[in-house]
């Protein structure tokens, strides 16, 4: 049910970027970009010791349009799996690498509401030395809000969702356009 709110969510966000314009007062500049998030990774999971640990992503994008960008990132998950003789065996996510398309509908002249959809591979270690690391094609969706400083420097509130490992974020992060 979470899940479907988030798409529906996801949906709106994207289809009103296409076709709401931009609101800006200064013109629009499309450029590369660099951003920096950290938060909190939450998961469910019989293979961790606790579902909500530190989590840090790196991106490096371009803003096509003020409405459309596209980025590749890395997120890393500091989760603690269990271990010993009586931990389940089986595998744990660790870390994803992907790429993603983000639409944006400008609120105000600083504010904008955000959508993601990306895709990307997740490092799935394993809880046993005897079992193989894995790596798992993961879907990813998100929902934020920005704040723009000027027209290089952003501020931004995420909450994502790996969706296959069903591992959520929530971050907050600092974005540089060049």
């Amino acid at each position: 049910m979470r899940t479907l709110q988030i798409k529906s969510s996801l949906a709106l966000v994207l289809g009103l970027s296409l076709a709401v314009p931009a609101f800006a007062a200064n013109p629009f500049e499309p450029g590369a970009y660099v951003g920096l998030n950290l938060g909190r990774a939450s998961i469910s999971s019989k293979y961790v010791e606790s579902g909500n640990d530190a989590s840090g992503t790196l991106a490096i994008g371009y803003q096509a349009t003020p409405n459309f960008g596209a980025e590749v990132f890395a997120q890393t998950l500091s989760f603690d799996p269990f271990k010993g003789l009586l931990a389940a065996p089986g595998n744990y996510p660790d870390s994803h690498i992907g790429v993603a398309v983000l639409g944006s509908v400008p609120v105000s002249d600083q504010f904008s509401v955000y959508g993601r959809l990306g895709i990307g591979r997740t490092r799935m270690p394993s809880t046993r030395t005897s079992l193989p690391t894995t790596h798992e094609t993961d879907p990813s969706i998100g929902i934020g809000v920005s704040y723009a400083f000027n027209r290089q420097w952003s501020a931004n509130l995420e909450a994502s969702r790996l969706t296959k490992t069903e591992v959520n974020f929530l971050t907050v992060g600092l974005r540089f356009q060049f």
